[in-house]
């Protein structure tokens, strides 16, 4: 299947004219010459896809007047969350250690009968473990997370959406950016009076993926609602700036 939907080009260009003549090296005969004047103009634009994989990441927190009892309860609970997306058919190549942290809990600052504020005390220990899920069935991800809810995870801590194959779109996207480039600089040259004679530079710039909106990161409640979850579209993003030299007019 084509994974490339109709491009939808971005109206961000901005451009510069490049005023007076650039005074350049000698020549091998040793008569100096001077480069033409330029329009730089910088231009990008977008090609929208659909994606193709999504990440999951699930993650389980507990706070324990021990550091032992908490960590063993984190262990506990999210190798119930892996025994569960293992049963789901999930492979041990999709899941991954995202995050893993052990810190004390400290109570409220406490002072001495004069005022001076005394070494916080530690109350307890928080232990938490997240662990990401790739899911290629994206019309699994809501079971997913559900599956996730009922081991034992009480926290979600987003969902991004990415696409493996994308040279075409990052391709159709360059091409869109050239394309807007020499739109808005035709535009400067007719209304300046002068007309485009060649191309001095061009500089590609980075290639930018905006995903759909991730799902923020929130706690998760044992009796949650089946998880609806909607792809959308990813947006490839290409820059370009390009130097177009200039002439009088004809």
């Amino acid at each position: 299947m084509n994974m490339l939907e109709k491009p939808t080009r971005i109206v961000a260009a901005a451009a510069a004219l490049g005023l007076g003549w650039t005074a350049c090296a000698s020549g091998q005969d040793g008569v100096a010459f001077r480069a033409p004047p330029v329009i730089r103009v910088s231009a990008s634009a977008d090609v929208s896809i659909q994606p193709d994989h999504a990440i999951v990441r699930l993650g389980v927190l507990a706070e324990a007047p021990d550091a032992a009892s908490a960590q063993n309860q984190v262990n506990e609970t999210m190798q119930r969350v892996l025994d569960g997306m293992r049963g789901l058919g999930m492979p041990d190549r999709a899941l991954r250690t995202e995050d893993l942290s052990l810190y004390p809990v400290y109570g409220n600052q406490r002072y001495s009968e004069r005022g001076e504020p005394q070494e916080p005390r530690i109350v307890g220990y928080r232990a938490s473990n997240v662990v990401s899920v790739e899911v290629v069935e994206l019309a699994r991800i809501g079971e997913v997370i559900d599956a996730g809810i009922e081991a034992g995870a009480n926290q979600l801590q987003g969902i991004v959406f990415g696409a493996r194959n994308d040279a075409g779109a990052r391709a159709e996207a360059m091409k869109l950016a050239v394309e807007e480039a020499r739109i808005q600089a035709n535009a400067i040259a007719d209304a300046l009076g002068v007309r485009i004679t060649g191309v001095r530079e061009v500089i590609a710039g980075e290639y930018g993926v905006r995903p759909p909106m991730p799902y923020a990161e929130r706690a998760l409640a044992a009796d949650i609602a089946a998880t609806p979850v909607q792809p959308g579209q990813i947006d490839i993003t290409a820059n370009v700036t390009v130097a177009y030299e200039i002439g009088g007019g004809d």
